[in-house]
């Protein structure tokens, strides 16, 4: 069968049972103006679909808040501080750990102020952990910092931490990180969107999580994009599929 065809028909299951099938999207790692992120934005904007931009704070440039301004339909989260790894030698990637004599805190929150700064409006109080790993005693403290969101990657445990942090991760991950950095390809990422949808439809994960798919602009070669498009036109054109903004999704009522 071809996998779209087993997309569809997921997604069939959803709307007879008269339920959205709610998705968003999560794109990583911009910080400054690039043409690879200029080609997703479009091809999301060509769809309708809102964009949530993962931008680094310590490395983004004036030029790319410049740029993103002319995008109606896309929001702007802060991964992490410089998206530099402090883990130990041999140990997985992680930026967001609690280190003897560092302020955790003030860094994260210097981060997030340039962030606003430069984005104004478009800047959530969203918080994506670089390579969506965070040291789990931050968890507690992230709502007296101002943050209402925290996404990672996976199912969640749990939609809510201390503090009124609403977390949504992302379940789709283009990337084969493990083969080249190259794109998973159409069956795998098939695979996993259909797997989420249908975990959530059965009641093996928490039905009210949005499914995420998640890019990473500056690794995705034409594959990749030719997949997002074929993908969304399909999308497009199902009754049960929702978009939804990270506004809607991390519950920001305020604004």
């Amino acid at each position: 069968m071809n996998p779209f065809d087993s997309l569809l028909e997921e997604l069939d299951r959803w709307n007879f049972d008269g339920q959205e099938a709610t998705l968003w999207w999560r794109d990583d790692d911009a910080a400054q103006v690039h043409p690879l992120l200029d080609q997703l934005l479009d091809i999301l904007a060509r769809w309708d679909v809102p964009a949530s931009l993962a931008v680094i704070p310590g490395n983004t440039e004036k030029t790319l808040a410049d740029a993103l301004a002319e995008y109606e339909n896309l929001e702007v989260l802060q991964h992490g501080i410089l998206h530099r790894n402090h883990s130990a030698e041999g140990q997985k990637k992680q930026e967001l750990i609690i280190l003897p004599g560092k302020d955790w805190q003030e860094n994260l929150a210097s981060a997030w102020r340039k962030l606003a700064g430069l984005f104004g409006h478009k800047a959530l109080p969203v918080l994506v952990p670089p390579w969506n790993r965070i040291d789990e005693r931050m968890l507690p403290l992230l709502g007296s910092l101002g943050y209402r969101g925290l996404s990672c990657y996976g199912s969640r445990a749990f939609p809510q931490a201390e503090g009124d942090v609403w977390i949504v991760n992302t379940h789709v991950d283009l990337v084969d990180w493990k083969a080249g950095r190259k794109f998973v390809g159409e069956a795998v990422a098939l695979a996993q969107l259909i797997g989420h949808l249908r975990a959530r439809r059965e009641g093996q994960v928490d039905r009210a999580e949005p499914t995420g798919i998640l890019s990473h602009h500056l690794v995705h070669g034409e594959d990749c994009f030719d997949f997002i498009r074929r993908l969304l036109g399909i999308l497009d054109e199902h009754p049960a599929v929702t978009w939804l903004s990270a506004t809607r999704v991390f519950q920001l009522r305020w604004r």
